[in-house]
């Protein structure tokens, strides 16, 4: 992710790359544009492949129905796409984020990577939430992230950020496509018309953190046992596999015969990083025996604590994407105290 990271700009808290520009308060519109990278539009060209004509000699011949999408500002070439792919300018992007700004929300943080190709902007609703029992506090936050190279859609969704160890919990993670929290504008000329739905999607965000708070709360009342809580650990990380009846369904990978050695060692090695957050400052104390502490403790390894290929993957997965695995949490642990 260094090596892909080319501006950014962070509110009061550093990355954990160490690069970008640290704010000490919520910059405007344009100020984010500036120091996120943001501040340039997609432009347009046609290009050319070279041909040989009658004569035996090399031509170049414009390539009908394909367009080079580059940066207004340097040149940069974006990607080469079909004509009927509608590029997504940063502009509009930020006039979406603005549709946040009626609830509330701030620029936390704007990022540029890869030369442009990938571009994301955070904002923050500053109505912290706490959970009993847990001395942490839970933001609101929504994220725009949008690709200029083909690859994706600009897509905005909403959630939360537990600040003690910046766990991040989608709507999607948190009861809810239901809610409509998660919109998604493709590549394509209907874009402006579909703000208005946009407008639907957003709205829901202070909906969604009432279904975040009452969902934790329930978790926080669910007594774990020591025995539960391991039974957790091993089918988070694969260990086991669990039946409808939340009992295990044939032998732990671990106590396979024809598990490898090396297997059996990254298997213990992941059980390791879980069981420390129980007796680590993330977990509360109170809670280290609920389906609460299970919940934190989980979104914890799935962010932080998993392995991951690269630093790019590490930030798409706690940011810009979401993780079927951490949605799963809540009826993992209804399994595993049933």
């Amino acid at each position: 992710m260094p090596a892909l990271f080319d501006q950014g700009f962070f509110v009061r808290e550093a990355a954990w790359h160490g690069m970008g520009v640290v704010l000490p308060d919520y910059p405007d519109r344009e100020t984010a544009m500036e120091l996120a990278g943001h501040n340039w539009d997609v432009a347009l060209r046609p290009i050319a492949h070279q041909r040989r004509d009658a004569s035996g000699q090399l031509r170049f011949v414009e390539l009908k129905g394909w367009n080079e999408h580059f940066r207004s500002d340097n040149g940069y070439t974006l990607t080469v796409a079909k004509d009927t792919f509608e590029r997504i300018p940063n502009s509009l992007a930020y006039e979406i984020a603005e549709l946040l700004f009626d609830q509330g929300f701030q620029y936390e943080t704007g990022i540029t990577l890869d030369g442009g190709k990938t571009c994301a902007i955070t904002l923050k609703l500053d109505e912290p939430i706490q959970i009993t029992g847990d001395d942490s506090v839970t933001l609101p936050y929504g994220c725009l992230s949008w690709a200029h190279d083909g690859s994706a859609s600009l897509k905005v969704r909403s959630g939360t950020i537990r600040q003690v160890c910046a766990n991040t919990v989608s709507a999607s993670e948190a009861e809810g496509k239901r809610l409509g929290t998660d919109f998604t504008f493709r590549h394509t000329k209907n874009v402006r018309e579909r703000i208005e739905d946009a407008k639907k999607a957003v709205s829901g965000v202070r909906e969604t953190l009432d279904v975040y708070r009452k969902a934790m709360e329930s978790l926080g009342e669910i007594p774990v046992t020591p025995e539960q809580r391991d039974l957790f650990v091993s089918t988070i990380i694969g260990d086991v596999e669990l039946g409808k009846d939340g009992k295990p369904m044939g032998l732990p990978v671990s106590q396979r015969l024809d598990s490898t050695e090396r297997v059996k060692s990254n298997i213990e090695g992941e059980r390791a990083k879980i069981n420390s957050l129980f007796f680590g400052s993330t977990i509360p104390e109170a809670h280290r025996l609920t389906g609460y502490g299970l919940f934190q403790a989980g979104g914890e390894y799935f962010d932080h604590l998993r392995a991951y290929r690269s630093q790019e993957s590490y930030v798409k997965r706690t940011l810009l994407s979401d993780n079927p695995a951490k949605a799963n949490l809540s009826r993992t642990i209804a399994l595993v105290t049933a």
